[in-house]
This record gives C-alpha cells, structure tokens and sequence, in this order.
C-alpha cells in the first residue's frame, strides 16, 4: 500500500550561486511533488531541463540554496545523502569485485559490521549477480556493473533507489537485462525513481513527470501523455515539449488518421501487436 511519504517538494526553487549575477534562472522553479513508499516514478525531459538537478535534491546532495521545503521520509529529515547510480558505474566503483566495493560501501555508511557479510549476499542476490561476487569488476558488463551500483544502495538500506539514466551507453540487450531487474525490485516494494531519455522504456501504468526548463508540465499516467485531443492533431504531452514517442505510439498515431483508435494507446510492438489483433476481432 503506498502509505508512506519517501520524499516531498513544497514549492522548491533552486538557482544557481553566479557571483555578482542576480538575474540567474532556475535551475528548479516551484517544484511541487510527493513520492509514496513503492512507486515507481519516470522523470524526463529534455538536456537542461532540470532531471538531474531535482535528483541531487531528491538525494540531498546538493549546497546550494533551497527555498521551500523538501521532507524526506514521512517528515525525518536523514542526514546522509542517498547514493545515485549514474549513467557510468565506473566512476564510483572502489572496490576489485562486486563482493568488495560493496562492502566498502557498507562500510562508509556506518553498517555494523556483523551485517556486512548477510546484506552483501542478499543485495547481490536481488539483483541477480550472486554467482559474480568475487569476479575481477573489470571482466563484468556494463549493465553488471550497473547493478552493482544498484546492490550497493540496497545493502545499505537507501530508503529510495534514484537512477539517472542507467541504460544510456549500455547496449540494447544489457539495457533490457538492467530495467528487468529493477522491475523486479519495485514489484518487491522499492520505490524508484527513473531518469531516462527513451521512452519506449515505460510500461502504461508508471508515473511520469515531464520537466521543461525546470519547471513540471505534466505529472500523470505514461499513457496519458501520448493521448492526442484529434486523430493528426500533433498535441500530446509528448509531442508539445519534442520528446521522441516508441515506434509503437507513432504507429498507433498514423493508424487514429485511418479511422483505427486503439486503446489504451500501445507503447511497445508487442502490445501494438495485441492491440492490433484485438481490433480485428
């Protein structure tokens, strides 16, 4: 049940600190939004539009200036940022195995020692890399290094995952294998955010909030932001703010002008596929 408040902007603006400019625009421009314990939630927008900086905020990591508020954790305010795993996993990883830079990890986190041993082996487990614990990190994947870096924020209890754009130098296989499992750890009860420039990484029923130049434009259904109001008529959330729809919405969207509305509008082929066949029936 999603009972529990993981994070809450009220009214959040966040700008740059230029020295002798006062006329800077925001980085983040009154920024209203509340995650519940178990969500998933996909942010997008364009380069610029303000995704990764409402993630640092999200994590606590940034110094700047915050007007409003921002509540984490039903109202306990937790002093040590939230880790982000980012579009390189190199770049944090320490240690020379999975086993070891989790440890590390767990470490600088303050985790008792005697836990180590059982979260590591859990974490690992979760994401499907038990069996390459001791594995040189080097001869991993891309994608197997990522949820390394995801088994990290698990071992430690991150209280949300926050991944900014995770499958964007992986391969389209790895980048398949790496949102399968952390599907998986949502259905288990993670709460997730998700940065991500390709949309045909949505399911129907996920959150999605669109930024546009810092500001939220649209905070709904993945659905719904493909909806156009006419057949032809270029009006949906997604066309209005020049985000690239799935091959299978663009389908969808050229069969509304022949008269054929399929509904709910398809995200992937296979449901393009289905809905295709259902029609005809």
């Amino acid at each position: 049940m999603l009972d529990y408040c993981r994070i809450q902007f009220e009214d959040v603006t966040i700008t740059p600190f230029i020295l002798g400019d006062y006329d800077q625009k925001p980085l983040l421009d009154s920024i209203s939004m509340t995650v519940m314990q178990g969500e998933w939630v996909t942010i997008i927008g364009s380069n610029g539009s303000g995704k990764s900086t409402l993630l640092k905020a999200m994590a606590g990591l940034l110094r700047q200036e915050i007007k409003g508020k921002i509540v984490r954790n039903k109202g306990e305010l937790t002093e040590a940022p939230t880790p982000i795993v980012m579009q390189q996993p190199d770049a944090g990883i320490i240690g020379s195995t999975a086993w070891e830079d989790i440890v590390i990890m767990m470490e600088r986190h303050g985790i008792e020692g005697e836990l180590i041993q059982r979260k590591v082996e859990e974490a690992l487990l979760a994401v499907g890399l038990k069996d390459k614990e001791k594995e040189p990190i080097d001869s991993l994947s891309g994608g197997q290094k990522q949820l390394v870096a995801i088994a990290g924020c698990l071992a430690i209890d991150a209280q949300m995952l926050l991944l900014d754009e995770v499958t964007a130098m992986l391969d389209p296989i790895m980048s398949l294998y790496v949102l399968e499992k952390v599907r998986e750890l949502h259905q288990s009860g993670a709460s997730i955010i998700w940065i991500t420039q390709k949309l045909d990484e949505l399911e129907q029923n996920d959150r999605v909030i669109v930024l546009d130049e810092g500001k939220i434009v649209y905070d709904g259904s993945a659905a719904k932001m493909f909806q156009r109001s006419t057949a032809g008529k270029s009006d949906s959330v997604c066309e209005r703010y020049f985000l690239e729809a799935p091959y299978a919405v663009q389908v969808a969207w050229e069969l509304e002008k022949e008269g054929i509305y399929l509904s709910p509008i398809p995200l992937k082929a296979e449901q393009l596929a289905e809905a295709v066949i259902r029609y005809g029936c």
